[in-house]
């Protein structure tokens, strides 16, 4: 199981920020000169608190093209399958705990009939630096014949 090239990026630019200012980067650290022709296959997550949940934030056009839809602003919740106990849910929660990168791959579920499984990198964000309050989520769709 291995990162795409664009995962490989957007794992490289989280160190790294990691590495120079001591924390996670927030959402607007993320340069978007640097990052903006990758943002098609990112999804971003606000965490909810009072009650628990995550909100899709931002769906990228490839992301979008190979899901059922645009989830801007739903949250997992209200949203049947993605709720808690789902693998998203179990996902997002261990990187919000864990303030770590987590990689998976999982089984592709989506109206594309060429892809078979899906590679998801998931990197929390702080606007503090130090508290998760948002989490990105890089994708990486394989077909059937890759």
């Amino acid at each position: 199981m291995d990162l795409s090239h664009t995962q490989k990026i957007f794992l490289d630019y989280w160190n790294g920020w990691l590495e120079k200012a001591g924390g996670m980067p927030a959402r607007k650290d993320l340069n978007v000169r640097e990052l903006g022709k990758y943002l098609p296959h990112v999804v971003i997550f606000d965490i909810l608190n009072d009650p628990h949940d995550f909100c899709y934030r931002l769906v990228g056009t490839e992301v979008r093209a190979h899901t059922h839809g645009d989830y801007t602003g739903k949250k997992l919740s209200q949203m049947k399958g993605k709720g808690p106990g789902s693998k998203i849910w179990s996902f997002l929660d261990q990187v919000s705990a864990s303030k770590q990168p987590l990689f998976q791959e999982v089984p592709y579920v989506g109206p594309q009939q060429a892809f078979l499984r899906s590679t998801l990198l998931f990197l929390p964000l702080a606007d503090d630096h130090q508290t998760p309050n948002k989490i990105l989520l890089v994708s990486n769709f394989i077909s059937k014949v890759s």
